[in-house]
């Protein structure tokens, strides 16, 4: 038991904010608890009036409350809770008390700041600024020496009770007011603080007709705690272990209930020879992060290391949450839970430990000399359960600021256009255009590695918007050494990210040549029946030199014969890196369905590659009896990407298909569904409406696909099309995956039309 303590060698400070200069923070209740506490004091135990130092700023009502109800003991004195009063008595008014023990009781709003560090907020906090103490350097004030005569021995003992909220409002700028000296702390000293909650809460008080008494208090946490201490014995010290026992039980209950979520905490220092500290951290610890934080403790064994560890991370990150109960060594824990709640925080600390950083002085685990260096497994344990605690993160900050600098606006125009550009990346994107920082986390939470030996989808990204900036006139040698950089760190194949950087490369070029049309004319010998023999004429087209015939044929062959026979022809042209080419079938009406995209190449020194995998494959119909410039160029006019370019409809469904087009006279794509074995009456039926976009799936075996087309429809604009269904074929995996491979693009610019011939008649040989 707590030996008895004089009243009259007792001292207390109360603070009580209830008025702030930003009237929107002004709150009821706090003047009313400290009262109550005060009459404590004072009534029931003895203190004398004099021995309490009371701050506080009241609401009208509270003061007329008191006046009326007689709340506040006579003869103790108030001033004004401001910041300058405040401070001036926390480091100069308790110099030469002398007395067996201090109460300090304070009871207002109280925030968690920028930092992580829990303040209470004084009166004279502004709109523009919040004037606060924090709770740590008021703990530290409290134990130095300069409370207590005769070099602080004068008060053996401070007990402090907190009532104010420990939540993080967003957008709260706190200016700090200065408590602290540079006078040692008496170490002997008993302190025993208890907290209305705990960190990340708020601090709740008494319902609506729930108070009793002239003097009861209006918080939970100070009705629960005057509660406990009067116990009618008179004693101004009653054991606070039980005190702070009863409480917790009444809290316990409470939650129980379900009438409030507020857990109070404790840190007891060298009270009775001993130092504890309870409550829930901003974050509560997570199975993952105390896996990390064991992970740590093997790694940073002593207190010397963790703080080294922790001033490391502090200068790497502009913020670094402190979890501090004013001891001298951090723990593990504390270092893990600080990390967490900092942007890329977790990456930064296991860095920290097992990276050079930007510092250069090397991996803290194997800076000391008593501690082997941390091994590969060890390594790789930590990388893998810090990506547990934050799958959605694996840049360091130094990383996501530098590539957020990177992407210059001027060098990559839209960076969430650009990483459309990649279908792989699509899915991982928001659904609206955003800021550069939360396109990077969107890109960033789709994972360090998705599979064995494949790049990251941000880093995918930055290698498109290297080739995109270089394309622009830009420079995208930054990005690109960003790309190296991360993809060595977090042990990406180099092969996979050199391919993957040329493809971009390759891409861009792609996008920005001008296209170098190859075209070809292929004739059916019996168009009405479809019989199988085929001839075929091809021509070249680009901007420059216009068109020029390359071959045909004489007779009539088979598919297969005339496949081979065009093999030959393009091969050259696709092997030829200076052309972006692209290849267009003219196709009878009745043979829409031939597979014209699965023409095998050499590619690459690769035998049987689908043509439409290496280069954009479009059908068109062979011959035009009606215009179909109107709808094309209305396309065209219409600049923006969606869904709104396209009609959708059954293929056998003529009737309706024939309304919704007379509905959208400038409707320029359609995209035709079923499971249907026969799409050609509906094809000739768009043809004569003037249509010049369709889509749909090939039968391919003795099933046509049914799938939706959104994903092309709602994020391509029509002119990007062929391109696009060349990405689509060329990550179609297997033919029958339905993927891209039996995707069809009837894709007819008017502006591009083959030379005048005389119709070619059925079993008819063309001349030379």
């Amino acid at each position: 038991m707590t030996a008895p303590i004089d009243p009259a060698k007792t001292q207390a400070l109360v603070v009580a904010v209830e008025r702030y200069e930003d009237p929107a923070w002004n709150v009821n209740g706090p003047y009313v608890d400290a009262c109550a506490f005060i009459t404590w004091l004072v009534d029931a135990c003895g203190v004398p009036a004099e021995n309490v130092s009371f701050y506080a700023s009241a609401l009208a009502a509270s003061l007329r409350q008191a006046e009326v109800g007689r709340l506040l003991p006579a003869g103790v004195k108030t001033k004004d809770a401001d910041s300058a009063l405040v401070a001036r008595h926390i480091q100069e008014g308790m110099v030469g008390l002398d007395a067996d023990l201090l109460w300090v009781f304070w009871s207002g709003h109280g925030v968690v700041d920028s930092n992580g560090s829990h303040v209470l907020l004084l009166a004279d906090s502004s709109v523009a600024t919040k004037r606060a103490i924090a709770v740590d350097a008021l703990q530290l004030a409290l134990q130095s020496r300069r409370v207590g005569s005769n070099g602080g021995l004068g008060v053996p003992k401070i007990a402090v009770a907190v009532n104010a909220c420990q939540n993080q409002p967003a957008g709260v700028e706190v200016a700090l007011t200065d408590v602290t000296t540079t006078s040692t702390r008496v170490t002997d000293r008993g302190l025993f603080v208890m907290h209305a909650c705990s960190t990340g809460q708020k601090a709740r008080n008494i319902r609506a007709g729930a108070m009793r008494g002239k003097a009861a208090a209006t918080g939970l946490f100070p009705r629960t705690l005057l509660t406990s201490l009067h116990d009618g014995s008179g004693r101004v010290l009653p054991d606070l272990h039980r005190v702070s026992d009863d409480i917790d039980r009444a809290f316990a209950t409470l939650r129980s209930d379900s009438q409030t979520l507020q857990k109070p905490s404790l840190l007891r220092r060298n009270w009775d020879g001993r130092t504890l500290r309870t409550g829930d951290f901003a974050l509560a610890p997570t199975e993952r992060e105390r896996a990390l934080a064991a992970l740590l403790e093997a790694a940073l064994p002593d207190g010397a290391d963790r703080n080294a560890c922790a001033e490391r991370l502090a200068a790497r990150m502009p913020v670094v949450v402190p979890v501090s109960d004013c001891a001298d060594d951090c723990s593990v824990e504390q270092l893990v839970t600080a990390a967490s709640r900092v942007v890329h925080g977790i990456p930064t600390l296991v860095d920290v430990l097992v990276g050079t950083g930007p510092s250069g002085d090397g991996p803290l685990a194997d800076a000391s000399k008593e501690r082997p260096p941390l091994d590969a497994p060890q390594t790789a344990a930590l990388y893998q359960a810090a990506r547990r605690v934050r799958p959605d993160e694996f840049l360091t900050h130094e990383e996501y600021t530098a590539l957020v600098e990177a992407l210059d606006p001027v060098g990559v125009p839209d960076a969430s256009a650009t990483a459309r550009l990649d279908r792989t990346l699509r899915h991982h994107l928001p659904d609206r255009p955003t800021d550069l920082g939360t396109l990077v986390k969107a890109l960033e939470a789709a994972g360090a590695h998705s599979e064995a030996g494949a790049v990251p989808a941000l880093l995918r990204f930055v290698c498109l918007a290297a080739a995109e900036a270089d394309a622009c006139g830009g420079d995208g040698r930054a990005l690109r050494a960003w790309v190296r950089q991360v993809a060595d760190r977090i042990g990406s194949t180099a092969d996979a990210l050199a391919a993957l950087m040329q493809a971009a490369v390759e891409g861009c070029i792609r996008r920005r040549a001008e296209k170098t049309w190859l075209m070809v004319r292929i004739d059916a010998s019996h168009p009405e029946t479809g019989a199988c023999r085929y001839a075929f004429s091809a021509w070249i087209h680009d901007s420059v030199s216009g068109v020029a015939n390359l071959d045909s044929t004489r007779d009539f062959l088979s598919w297969r014969e005339v496949q081979y026979r065009l093999s030959t022809v393009v091969e050259p042209y696709v092997a030829d890196d200076r052309l972006s080419l692209a290849v267009e079938f003219f196709l009878p009406v009745g043979h829409m369905e031939l597979q014209v995209e699965r023409i095998p190449m050499s590619y690459r020194e690769v035998d049987s590659v689908p043509l439409g995998t290496v280069a954009p494959v479009v059908v068109r119909y062979a011959q035009r009896r009606t215009a179909w410039s109107a709808r094309w160029d209305a396309c065209g006019a219409d600049t923006a990407a969606g869904d709104h370019h396209w009609l959708r409809h059954d293929a056998l469904d003529l009737p309706r298909l024939h309304t919704a087009l007379q509905a959208r006279p400038l409707a320029g794509c359609i995209e035709l569904t079923g499971p249907h074995a026969e799409f050609t009456p509906a094809l000739a039926y768009c043809a004569q409406a003037g249509v010049p976009v369709m889509a749909w799936h090939r039968q391919l075996g003795e099933r046509r696909a049914v799938r939706d087309l959104a994903p092309l429809r709602q994020v391509v604009h029509p002119r990007d099309l062929p391109e696009e269904l060349r990405q689509l074929r060329a990550g179609a995996r297997e033919p029958s995956d339905g993927g891209g491979s039996g995707l069809v693009l009837l894709w007819d610019d008017p502006h591009r039309l083959l030379p005048r011939m005389r119709p070619r008649s059925p079993g008819r040989t063309p001349r030379p």
